[in-house]
């Protein structure tokens, strides 16, 4: 099938041999209107669309008509004998009320009396064959097919048709039967897909705005594949957020739509099946903001959680540890595609000098003031605020006994801390020898045996004790939050209980007053970004 498709660079474009397209895009990037453009300029294809807005309102009982009628009511909202005026205005203006990017489609009525007229008259066929003898013929009806489909994807239920009406019942027979209309709107939804695609002409390209709605994750990639498989003489279009679906159509030709310039002109892009492997690209090409890659993952993450309020103009996402949030970072921001986006990651400190802070700078990757997240909700002026929302009073007692046990902490774990130190600077040794610019196999052997002189554990052992040690000697508050990279400390400082919680309750807490939107939002939001920025 040849597709057209809007100009691309005021030349004609098509899409051709396709099995199926996705248009991927942010929320107003022009996804639904480019999907009307294409149906309304291939008028020598079949295209039937089902948009987003739709009623799901199923009629309780149908009686059978005229059958091309009934078709012509399904596809085009209305009949006349007039073709070439039904398939383009009369569609147009009857189907979709001549605002087809807006407008609800409400075509249950129309299709269920379509396929029970259809089913109506295959009855009569069947009889007629019959008494002729002759029962070797394809009398299969729309609506049984629509039952196999549906009875597939929801296996504890299936489907009785009878006349004018479709009725359920449980697979095991232990719930009374009911009529279709008082199915689930998933159940509904479900249907109203699968007889859309069955009733459409043949060789039609189906277009299909988010196919996921109403429906749950496991069932919906089943559905589809059950659905494409009934039609494969059609096409299918894809308009969709759901990029875990999107990725499992096959043939693809994804239509990565930056913008709408105006009705008839988008600045888009094909882009190839390559692009389409790509989780991460898919997801910054889906989203019509900047990009903050974090560390932690997409359930569990308090950098996704705190970041997103802190950084609403940002979609956050999180890639497990450091090394991926840098490597992608980087990737992302030479990827000439994205030039106009804006790409930037967070990392934790974790015993970064300030050579290697600036260095990651240089790459849109930010670091905090302290050494890792948690540290963040024991900044002295987000306890004084958590305070003073809770009427607590003494506040300046919870704030220095909180001080105490941290430097107290730093000095019980001196040790350990000062060996992550040292073995964060030897590591940066050998890997700056390592790294040298050698031209010979001869000078690279010299380069690595000059490693043992050039590391020097015990020595950078004792330089990171003193350096540790003089925090606590100056009660170095906010040094001791630089330096300290334990999961332990927030717990050991006891500040969670002093507010009667646990230490998770006390940083949701926290994040849910970043939710807020008031004075107080406004205030811990300008705390928190004295503390970790990204430059804006």
């Amino acid at each position: 099938m040849k597709i057209r498709i809007p100009n691309i660079d005021d030349k004609e474009s098509f899409i051709e041999d396709k099995q199926s397209i996705v248009l991927l895009g942010a929320n107003g990037a022009g996804k639904t209107r480019m999907s009307v453009w294409i149906d309304e300029n291939n008028p020598e294809l079949n295209v039937h669309r089902i948009s987003a807005q739709k009623s799901l309102d199923m009629p309780e009982y149908v009686s059978p008509t005229e059958l091309k009628k009934a078709e012509d009511r399904f596809l085009y909202g209305t009949t006349n004998d007039n073709r070439i005026w039904l398939e383009s205005d009369g569609k147009r203006y009857s189907r979709w009320g001549n605002n087809p990017e807006t407008h609800m489609l409400n075509d249950y009525q129309p299709l269920m009396e379509f396929l029970m007229t259809e089913n109506f008259e295959k009855s009569i066929e069947y009889r007629e064959k019959h008494k002729e003898g002759n029962q070797e013929f394809d009398n299969e009806t729309k609506l049984e097919k629509i039952k196999k489909i549906w009875e597939k994807v929801i296996t504890h239920r299936r489907l009785q048709i009878s006349a004018g009406k479709i009725e359920v019942e449980s697979v095991d027979g232990n719930s009374d039967k009911y009529n279709g209309n008082a199915m689930s709107d998933g159940e509904r939804a479900i249907f109203h897909y699968i007889a859309e695609v069955v009733s459409a002409k043949d060789n039609s390209l189906i277009i299909i705005d988010e196919p996921e709605n109403h429906l749950h994750n496991s069932i919906l990639e089943r559905l589809w594949n059950e659905i494409e498989a009934e039609r494969q003489d059609c096409v299918y279009l894809y308009i969709t957020h759901n990029l875990d679906f999107a990725r499992t159509r096959n043939n693809t030709q994804i239509v990565w739509i930056k913008n709408m310039i105006d009705k008839q002109k988008w600045d888009y892009e094909l882009l190839d099946s390559n692009d389409f492997s790509d989780d991460l690209l898919l997801e910054i090409l889906g989203n019509r903001h900047g990009v903050l890659f974090v560390e932690g993952t997409p359930d569990k993450s308090i950098d996704r959680k705190l970041y997103s309020r802190l950084f609403p103009k940002y979609n956050i996402i999180p890639l497990e540890g450091c090394a991926s949030v840098i490597q992608a970072t980087k990737a992302y921001n030479k990827l000439p595609m994205l030039h106009y986006k804006t790409i930037k990651g967070i990392v934790d400190r974790d015993r970064r000098n300030e050579g290697e802070i600036n260095s990651l700078l240089r790459d849109k990757i930010y670091v905090p003031s302290v050494a890792e997240i948690e540290n963040l909700f024991l900044i002295p002026q987000v306890i004084e605020l958590v305070a003073r929302k809770q009427s607590i009073e003494n506040v300046d007692v919870l704030l220095e006994q909180t001080k105490e046990k941290t430097i107290e902490f730093l000095k019980l774990h001196l040790e350990e801390q000062a060996l992550l130190f040292t073995k964060k600077r030897c590591q940066n040794t050998i890997n700056n020898v390592c790294n040298q610019s050698t031209q010979t196999i001869d000078d690279y052997k010299t380069s690595l045996d000059e490693i043992v002189d050039k590391v020097k554990p015990q020595e950078e052992y004792s330089k990171a004790c003193k350096e540790l040690q003089k925090i606590v000697d100056d009660k170095d508050y906010l040094a001791a939050l630089r330096v300290i990279n334990n999961k332990g400390l927030l717990p050991f400082t006891n500040v969670s209980n002093a507010f009667g919680w646990k230490k998770q309750n006390y940083i949701d807490y926290v994040i849910r007053l970043l939710g807020i939107q008031d004075s107080t939002s406004e205030e811990l939001c300008n705390i928190f970004r004295n503390y970790v920025t990204v430059g804006d």
